[in-house]
């Protein structure tokens, strides 16, 4: 029984030349070892659970259940290279799988939006890569893991060119891109020949001086915080609980030592923590930054209707992603709290048709370089142009939202200081005040900031906005690939004559958010941004 899986799923039409039967093409013979270890790999909790559980009666019966979970993993691993078959008729891909419940997956050529080639470490070792087709929606992706090199970039071209290509022996022939290549491209059907991955000129190129900015990314913060979460528990014999979490606070004391002489040890403990966290910190970012950004380059190429930007990087998995520039309709530069003191930022592309419409172009790079790159993608120096600010009002929101939040740590502060002050006779009067000292000047800080870096202007193709506090993020977004706008006021916006306004479009998230504007600015802008979309609302 065929059923389809991907959208619209036309058949092929008279016209077209039919594809024998012997044109089914089987997976490479080492997806018999690639799929048992990703099954073996999802089932390793239950196995290791089954027999534990089992070998609390006898160690033996534990071993044999163990084995039997790995053995039924490994089997049904198996099914996909035994019944995975497919072949490309000059309209569809079409793909044959299942056991027991036989499935057709078809798609035609010219819904097909990308086809990623991914291969792992495992992958890589077995010479075979997987390959997953997109037609811009989730329940369209087609994958066949794996196939071998040679007959995946085979596949690609098929699939991208719109005519099955030529035996295996004369494909040899052809120039093949590197693993991982993710080619995103109109309809198919335009015979043009995709340049050599080695050809092009290359815009951007990994700076190993560049890594000083991994440590600063707050990303990593949770490797940091698992480091100082191991740190305390080495002194966990020393720290102030009962075994798991329970805390007795008796006169003066918890759980039977003098609080004093335990604030005393945690202020040894906490510095120490500090320094061993940040070590784990910069170690660890700084080997993930190499793992991942490793042998990075920002390539344009000449594709079959234009231009296309090519990214190719990795170390232990290799990716590459090729863009039309046609697709892209935007870019964002973010500056962190920690980047933008070291002079850093990050830039991503807003784009259409792809699984992923803000991929990364960089990883984090000098505001320069982030500069400079965006200026050559986006045909103009949209990251630098000045912007309009929207005036005082915006101010006093920030300040006030910033002093209601100190108020509010200060009151959550002032909990554990009455506990600790009724159960334990212990006052610790300088605890809410210390907090409230230190909220106060980070909230106005923020604020302030965050007016500081409220704006937005209008160029000649596209409209930049820039909004954040200790995190700024500057939008420049096609005028042309606006799709409508929604313009909204709270209770509290009217009464500041501001309005909260969205830019529609089909790139990135899909939106791109403008806050606080006063009202009659919010109303010219989208009018001059797309002056055919407002015309006859706009007077």
């Amino acid at each position: 029984m065929s059923t389809p899986d991907v959208p619209a799923p036309d058949t092929p039409t008279p016209d077209a030349p039919s594809t024998p039967d012997d044109d089914w093409q089987r997976l490479a013979g080492w997806t018999a070892v690639v799929s048992p270890i990703s099954t073996l790999r999802q089932a390793i909790i239950p196995v290791v659970v089954g027999a534990f559980g089992a070998g609390q009666a006898n160690p033996l019966i534990g071993l044999l259940v163990a084995v039997g979970i790995a053995a039924v993993a490994a089997v049904i691993g198996l099914i996909p290279w035994l019944t995975t078959s497919y072949r490309v008729t000059p309209t569809h891909l079409e793909v044959r799988k299942g056991l027991l419940n036989r499935t057709t997956l078809t798609a035609r050529l010219d819904r097909v939006r990308s086809v990623d080639l991914n291969s792992t470490l495992v992958h890589r070792a077995l010479g075979v890569t997987k390959v997953n087709v997109g037609t811009g929606v989730d329940e369209g992706q087609i994958t066949l893991d794996s196939l071998t090199k040679d007959a995946a970039a085979r596949l690609r071209r098929e699939l991208l060119h719109a005519t099955p290509s030529a035996p295996a022996g004369e494909a040899a022939a052809t120039s093949v891109p590197e693993d991982g290549e993710v080619l995103t491209g109109p309809a198919p059907g335009h015979p043009v020949a995709v340049g050599d991955p080695g050809s092009g000129e290359v815009i951007a190129k990994l700076d190993w001086s560049w890594i000083k900015y991994a440590p600063l990314n707050l990303k990593n913060l949770a490797i940091a915080l698992g480091g100082l979460a191991a740190f305390f528990g080495a002194f966990s014999d020393f720290l102030p609980w009962e075994q798991t979490l329970g805390i007795r606070v008796d006169n003066g004391e918890i759980n039977g030592r003098p609080i004093a002489s335990l604030l005393d040890m945690l202020v040894v403990i906490i510095p120490i923590g500090v320094v061993v966290a940040v070590l784990v910190w910069a170690a660890g970012s700084c080997v993930g930054y190499v793992v991942r950004w490793w042998d990075l380059q920002v390539v344009r190429e000449q594709g079959r209707e234009g231009t296309t930007l090519r990214r190719s990087f990795g170390l232990t998995s290799t990716r590459a992603t090729t863009v039309e520039e046609a697709k892209v309709r935007g870019a964002t530069s973010t500056v962190g709290p920690l980047i933008g003191l070291a002079g850093g930022a990050d830039l991503n592309l807003l784009t259409t048709g792809l699984d992923d419409n803000s991929p990364a172009v960089l990883p984090t790079a000098p505001e320069s370089v982030v500069s400079t790159v965006g200026k050559d993608i986006l045909g103009e120096d949209a990251f630098s142009t000045d912007l309009d600010g929207h005036g005082p009002r915006p101010r006093r929101r920030y300040w006030f939202q910033g002093a209601l939040g100190a108020v509010v740590w200060t009151l959550l502060a002032l909990v554990p200081t009455v506990l600790i002050g009724i159960f334990g006779d212990t006052w610790l009067w300088w605890l809410p005040v210390a907090v409230l000292l230190v909220a106060l000047a980070l909230e106005l800080l923020g604020a302030e900031l965050a007016h500081r870096h409220l704006g937005h202007a209008l160029t000649e193709r596209y409209l930049v906005v820039r909004s954040g506090s200790f995190t700024t993020v500057r939008t420049a977004l096609q005028t042309d690939g606006i799709i409508g706008w929604r313009v909204k006021q709270s209770f509290f916006d009217r009464r500041l004559g501001l309005a909260q306004v969205t830019a529609m479009t089909a790139a990135g998230k899909e939106h791109v958010d403008i806050p606080d504007v006063p009202l009659e600015t919010a109303v010219a802008l989208a009018a001059a941004a797309t002056p055919r979309t407002l015309s006859d609302f706009v007077e």
